[in-house]
């Protein structure tokens, strides 16, 4: 399945119009129409925001992996909070998510001691 589709099949499944979705990425309707009828690529950025906003992986859209994150492990369902940090970083700015990105690493690096 291409990742157009992939797309389309995801939004359609929050039921959200394309209007909609493009609202939510902060985009022009007129470019999702595009990109979800393959008639313009995505860029890199635009595929981590689109999975942020769907709430799967850029693995998933690309057709790298067959499951997307609401049937894994770390889909948070019963975590409303979560699900709202987590929907608030497809909005965030990418100095602010570089930041965040830091943090977890040290969170991490402090963990393996």
């Amino acid at each position: 399945m291409s990742i157009n589709k992939r797309i389309v099949l995801l939004r359609e499944k929050k039921n959200w119009s394309q209007k909609e979705f493009a609202q939510r990425m902060k985009m022009n309707q007129s470019v999702m129409n595009r990109i979800e009828s393959g008639g313009r690529p995505i860029k890199n950025e635009e595929l981590s925001k689109i999975a942020l906003v769907l709430e799967c992986t850029s693995d998933y859209l690309l057709g790298i992996e067959n499951r997307n994150v609401q049937n894994s492990p770390i889909y948070f369902e019963q975590d409303t909070t979560l699900q709202q940090w987590y929907h608030d970083l497809a909005h965030s700015k990418p100095e602010e998510l570089k930041k965040l990105y830091k943090i977890w690493e040290i969170m991490k690096e402090s963990n393996k001691m």
